[in-house]
């Protein structure tokens, strides 16, 4: 688990908006974090995020939510400590990087489906957009349900036809902070969950494999015929198990802009039209899912 940890004084403007962090020096205490309101703003490392949930939990952790600059979901886990308006503020870093697929998950190429897990490095993918791009490094994160929090390494399954009529093709299982394109915006798919069309996979082996594409740029593909998110280098590589492959690929690192798409990631930030959208979807696909059940 990677976190980033400072000592935080909180202060809001008389704008009724932002507070800052600070580290050494107290800044004019007058607010503390359960006073914030959603849509308030805070300096951290640098970057300026926005206040989305007061008082919550992140897994076995406490603390609340905020978004980054690219309007990516953080977790800051949250100690109290002596003195007023003074606490222990952790960035939590540990949902970045599992950005992956299950085995099995079918790739658009120009050959047809392939399986995720027989992708190589240079092999042509087909890109939702029609084209078709190199695929540049295939990452391989093997994942331990013993050690992992449960909501942050057990695959999502999104069952056929949950998003519209045939899509996904087939019952899709990606990783929690994996997003996909649903009506123009990047949803994460622990954001999708809801109980019968789009559930947390829990018949998993205790320890299994994630596998990662990465193409020349932060793109969509199409697994299962569903737009899905390539790589994005937000993430600790050194959580793969074949780190050293793309360490020797490329020496200097590979920095990889993001995609415009606004991101969902929590179930709060999707939009009540998508929302909506699932849920009809829901209603017209729980009674297969429960037949075969």
């Amino acid at each position: 688990m990677s976190h980033t940890t400072i000592y935080e004084y909180t202060a809001k403007d008389n704008g009724g908006g932002a507070f800052t962090v600070d580290t050494g020096t107290q800044v004019s205490a007058n607010a503390t974090i359960s006073e914030l309101s959603p849509g308030d703003q805070f300096a951290f490392g640098g970057k300026i995020y926005t206040y989305t949930g007061g008082a919550d939990t992140g897994g076995s952790e406490v603390g609340f939510f905020a978004t980054d600059p690219s309007g990516k979901e953080r977790f800051f886990s949250t100690t109290p400590l002596s003195g007023p308006g003074k606490v222990h503020l952790t960035l939590n870093t540990s949902q970045d990087y599992t950005i992956c697929f299950m085995a099995g998950t079918r790739i658009a190429t120009p050959n047809g489906f392939a399986k995720v897990e027989d992708l190589a490095i240079g092999d042509p993918i087909v890109t939702a957009d029609g084209g078709v791009a190199p695929v540049r490094w295939v990452g391989r994160q093997t994942i331990s349900t013993v050690f992992g929090d449960p909501n942050r390494v057990l695959p999502i399954r999104v069952k056929a036809g949950a998003l519209e009529e045939n899509l996904p093709a087939r019952d899709l299982l990606l990783s929690p902070c994996h997003a996909i394109l649903v009506d123009g915006v990047l949803v994460q798919a622990a954001a999708l969950v809801n109980g019968t069309s789009i559930v947390r996979e829990t018949s998993v082996p205790q320890n299994f494999v994630y596998y990662h594409v990465e193409l020349d740029d932060h793109a969509l593909l199409r697994a299962e015929d569903v737009p899905a998110e390539t790589f994005i280098d937000n993430v600790d590589r050194l959580a793969f198990d074949n780190w050293q492959e793309h360490q020797a690929l490329y020496p200097n690192g590979r920095s990889i802009p993001e995609m415009a798409y606004p991101r969902a990631s929590s179930a709060r930030q999707v939009p009540p039209a998508i929302a909506r959208k699932l849920e009809a979807r829901a209603r017209v696909i729980a009674p297969a899912a429960k037949d075969a059940a």
